[in-house]
């Protein structure tokens, strides 16, 4: 039983795998700019950018695209927005994971998706009481899940990047 366990886990890290190789092919393949235009054309508008303009990024876009990636369960999406060459990731109550890559970090968030939807409305009176009670958390922007108890905390660097992601099974770990 623990050996078909052992390789039904391989097997799904494996596909996971596969599909962000292929994603990420796909994403370079897509935001290298094809110049079609002569030298004399002056007014080309830039070819659009998969990763956010660090000039354009800011916290409300920041917290846009977690919200909106992470109810998609689009966690690739988060990419762009995430520090470099690592990105801090704990799992609450077990020994995981300390510094992960970006890619790393995205297989951890799997974690919630029995949670999903979050709520991210960082006025709710849960994730209110969560940022008072608890210091770890008072400068992260919270989910909590709809319909069971996961939560994700985000933290944001100054320059709008994610630096750090928490996750937990339950909010109620840190209601004390």
């Amino acid at each position: 039983m623990l050996l078909t366990a052992a390789v039904a886990g391989a097997g799904y890290l494996i596909y996971q795998n596969q599909k962000l190789i292929k994603q990420v092919g796909n994403q370079v393949n897509t935001s290298v700019p094809t110049n079609t235009s002569s030298l004399d054309d002056e007014n080309t508008s830039p070819q659009p950018s998969i990763n956010p303009s660090p000039q354009l990024l800011n916290l409300g876009i920041t917290q846009n695209a977690i919200k909106t990636n992470i109810n998609a369960q689009n966690y690739e999406g988060l990419i762009s927005y995430m520090t470099s060459p690592t990105i801090s990731v704990i799992l609450q109550a077990s020994e995981c994971c300390g510094p992960q890559t970006q890619s790393e970090a995205i297989s951890q968030l799997t974690y919630i998706n029995e949670g999903l939807p979050l709520n991210f409305n960082q006025d709710s009176d849960i994730i209110k009481n969560l940022k008072a009670k608890n210091p770890e958390l008072s400068q992260k922007y919270i989910g909590i899940s709809i319909p069971k108890e996961h939560l994700v905390a985000f933290g944001i660097n100054s320059e709008n990047k994610i630096a750090d992601i928490r996750l937990s099974v339950s909010w109620k770990l840190f209601s004390y």
